[in-house]
Order: C-alpha cells, then structure tokens, then sequence
C-alpha cells in the first residue's frame, strides 16, 4: 500500500474526542426511537389507542402476532414503514444538500428540528379513532427524517474531524450512543409499561437529546475539510488548530488541500454512476449498509417485543436483555475499530452471527409448535398462538444475544464508519448520502417481516437473516480492504491495490477450474 501523507501531526484528541461526543448525541435519539417501538407496540395503552376498539377486543389484541387482527398488524407495519420513509428522505434527499451547502453542522441541527416535530405529532394526538391514526403515521414520517439526517450527518462530522488513530472509535462513538438510547429505551419501558399514558410517556422523554444538541452544535467548530472546500485554508486553518490544540498544522492542511487541487470540481449525481472508480465505491459503501441491515438487526430489535412476548411471555425483558447485550459489548468494540481492523471485524463477527440466527431457527423448530387458541367473546373465534418449551424459549434469547453482541462488535458500528471514510471528498457528500439512504431504503422493506413469519414461520425468517449474512460475509471477503489506520486523503491508494480477483479463493476457484478445462481438452 502507498501512503503519501506520513507526518500529520495529529495534536491533542481530546477536544476531537468530546466534539465527536457531543455530535453523536444524534445517535441517541436514533437508537431510543428503535428500542422504544419494539417494546411500547406491547404496552397496553398502546394497544388500547389503537387495537382494542379500533379492531378488535381486548381478547384478541393480547394473542400472538399469527393472531392479531390484519388491520391492527397492518398498522404496526406501517408504524415502522413510515418511519423508515422518513429515514430514507433524511438520508438520501436533505442531508447531502444541506450538508454540502451549509456544512455538516447544519444538518445535524436540521435532524434535531425534525426529530422534535415528528416525535410530538406522535406522542400528544389521542388515539381511538383510524383519522388521527394518519396523523401520527405522517409524524412517523417526519420524526423518521430527522433519524435520517443524523444518521449521515454524525458519522460524517466524526471522520472529518477525527485524528487518523482515532478515526475508528470517534466515528464509532454514534453506534455507542445508538446503544445507549437502546438500552435507555428499554429499561423506560420497563419502569412504564403498566402506566396509563406509557408509550406517550416513553416516547416523549427523548426529546430531551435534540433539544441539547439544537442548542450546543454551532458552539463546535465546523470541520476543517468542509471549510477548506467552501471558505478557504485559513478558515480550515483555524478550525484544525482549535480541534488539535497545535499551532503547527501545516501537513495536515497540505494533504487536504492536495486532495482539492488534484481532484475534479464536485461531480453530479449523474457523474457519480458514470466514473469507474467512484461507481465501484459506492457500490460496496452501498452493499455494507444493504447487508447491515439484511443481517435481520432492525426486525429483531423493533419486533423482537411481539415475537419474544410470543415465545417467553415477556417481550419487554427480553428486549432489556437483548440491549444491554448491545450496549456492553459495543463499549469494548469502540477500541477494536482501530486495532484489530474494520475487515476483520466484520468477517469473524459475520460468521458468529451466522452461527446465532442458524441455532436460534433450530431451537424454535425443534421446541416449539403451533396450537389454535378458541376465543369466545360475543363470537366464536379460532386463533393460532405459538407454544414454546420453556428451555427453548431461553435458549432462543440466548442465541439471539449472540448475534446481537456480534454484530455490536462489527456490522452496526462499521457499517456507518466504513461508508463515511471511503469516498473522496469532492464526492463524499452526496455518497455518504447514498450510502446512508440505502441503509434505510432496505429497512423499508424489512418492515413487512411480520408478513413473513406467517408463510415462513420465525424459524424460517431467522433462517433467511442467516443466509443474507452470510452474503455479507462473502461481500465483505471480496471486495473491502481494511481502512484503518490510513488517513482519509490516502485511502484511495487503498483501494487501487486491492483487487477481489487477488482473493486467495477467487485464485484457488480460478486454479481449480484452469486444470479442469486443461484436463478436459486433453
């Protein structure tokens, strides 16, 4: 690998370390929002706003997620759905605008704004009744977007900002705050799932986050290579010996404004697709954060409540297990990133996610069954409800801990990292954007997983999540070089001397059938 840029001084990191803190508090509503929906969907008092008299009674609205009415399931659908078209929007359409035209501490205010908007269209309209049920969808929608916006943006500012050994862990820091907003979700809804008002109530206290970060992200310095693009070196100049806490930045600059000279002026959207080697890279920042997703983390964690509650009789502990799980190992990985390598993170933890989904459908096909529960309650009605050996049910949490602690190690963290480093900054706004959109795009789909376990079965959707997993793996072999330790402006170097065809299997495969074809002509 050639390296150009071997002196930067990187300074001081502490105030590199507490900026990319303070920014990563975006992650904190974003991980909140997924951790509070997977448990408040069986509070209660969500159920009462908008199962019981809405669809159905109170009988019915408690069965299994086989025997819930389509119409409430359908609503659960779309309380997900929704969100993650806001998310998509955020990602994909506002960020790389606003990231771009404003710098990238406008866009995370921006998601702040709108995470507020959305969350309180939410949380305060009563439930009871189909018309304001669109309301909050529509809220959904917005407080989706502001998830989307921080989502790029924090990871974005993070590498910007970071020093070349700390890149790692300080872009990683939003995964850790992503966690933390999990576990806090979790263990609220613990404390207020028999309240009244405890969805709305569980909802509602996030709120807290966006506000802090509304008021304290324009007392952080922009980042240097944004500032150096738009407004010129002694602008950057400033803002780099703030955030190093040295007065001699010279190399550093150099090496950005390297980059800025020798590259062409910002591509379009349509050059993006068009030029070799931009195309390739967005093809795998794409395919790391569409197979991040297919690793099935999004549908354990929001509807893990539902199939959990199914399987063990308590969903909301189970998903306290499963988050803190999540966010204890997630401490531990922030220090991996940058010693042990984002490639290598990726493939061994990939294979023990494998191993956990594959051993959590065996335990459910062979412990569990289907029965059909008789309601009568006015009608007659025959429901299917799931029957779950106690030991099997353990067991399936159990092994479903194992893959969400592997993929806090690797998959959730990197995943966002890894799409924000390796694009170069003439055209990193608008891939980050890309990237990030089609993480949320995929979530789209994964939202009609309830639709699946009928024809399928759960054994059968945790068999598919294991399969795409192990695309991943087989992606992440062949075309993603290890990036760590390489400075943003180098890693193009990288990636030219990395070639999937140099695999040690593609040589073993092409040796392989190169002997057969001789032997068959002879």
């Amino acid at each position: 690998m050639k390296s150009e840029h071997r002196n930067v001084n990187d300074g001081k990191s502490r105030v590199a370390i507490l900026l990319s803190g303070f920014a990563s508090l975006g992650g904190w509503f974003f991980g909140y929002d997924q951790g509070v929906t997977g448990g408040i969907v069986v509070m209660s008092s969500f159920k009462n706003d908008f199962c019981i008299g809405v669809y159905a009674n109170e009988s019915i609205c408690d069965l299994s997620v086989n025997g819930l009415p389509s119409g409430y399931r359908q609503f659960l659908i779309f309380f997900t759905l929704f969100y993650n078209i806001g998310c998509f929007l955020g990602a994909f359409v506002i960020s790389s605008f606003i990231a771009e035209r404003f710098g990238r501490r406008a866009i995370i205010f921006t998601s702040s704004v709108l995470f507020i908007i959305g969350t309180s269209m939410v949380i305060f309209p009563p439930g009871g009744s189909k018309k304001l049920m669109i309301l909050i969808l529509i809220g959904r929608i917005v407080e989706g977007t502001g998830v989307g916006c921080s989502s790029y943006s924090c990871p974005l500012y993070a590498s910007e900002i970071a020093p070349t050994h700390l890149r790692g862990m300080l872009s990683g820091f939003m995964q850790m705050t992503i966690v933390l907003g999990l576990f806090a979700a979790n263990l609220v809804n613990y404390f207020l799932q028999n309240h009244k008002w405890g969805w709305r109530l569980s909802n509602g206290i996030i709120l807290i986050a966006p506000l802090i970060v509304m008021l304290g992200i324009f007392c952080c310095p922009e980042t240097p290579r944004w500032l150096y693009k738009n407004k010129g070196r002694q602008s950057a100049e400033q803002s780099l010996k703030s955030i190093r806490k040295v007065e001699n930045v010279d190399v550093e600059l150099d090496a950005i404004a390297d980059v800025i000279r020798t590259e062409e002026r910002n591509l379009s959207f349509r050059q993006l697709f068009t030029i070799k080697k931009v195309r390739q890279r967005l093809g795998i920042g794409v395919g790391v954060h569409v197979l991040s997703q297919t690793t099935g983390i999004n549908p354990v964690l929001v509807f893990g409540g539902i199939i959990f509650e199914s399987i063990i009789g308590n969903g909301i502990i189970s998903l306290l297990i499963l988050s803190g799980a999540i966010m204890l190992s997630t401490i531990p990985a922030l220090f991996l990133f940058d010693r042990i390598g984002r490639r290598k993170l990726l493939l061994i933890c990939g294979l023990g996610m494998i191993i956990g989904h594959l051993l959590s459908a065996t335990v459910f096909l062979t412990g569990c069954h289907q029965q059909i529960q008789t309601i009568q309650n006015e009608t007659l009605i025959e429901k299917e409800t799931i029957v779950c050996a106690r030991t099997s049910g353990m067991l399936m949490l159990i092994f479903t801990v194992i893959f969400v602690v592997c993929f806090a190690i690797s998959w959730g963290p990197i995943s966002w990292i890894y799409a924000a480093e390796i694009f170069p900054l003439n055209v990193r706004s608008r891939s980050v954007s890309i990237t990030t959109g089609s993480n949320w795009f995929t979530g789209i789909f994964l939202s009609y997983i309830l639709e699946l376990i009928n024809p399928l079965g759960i054994h059968g959707v945790f068999y598919l999540f294991s399969a795409f997993t192990f695309l991943g793996v087989v992606f992440v072999y062949l075309f993603c070089p290890e990036t760590k330790g390489v400075l943003l402006e180098d890693i193009e170097n990288v990636f030219d001397d990395f070639q999937w065809k140099n695999r040690r299997i593609i040589k073993f495969f092409r040796k392989f059938c190169h002997r057969n074809i001789v032997q068959t002509a002879l």
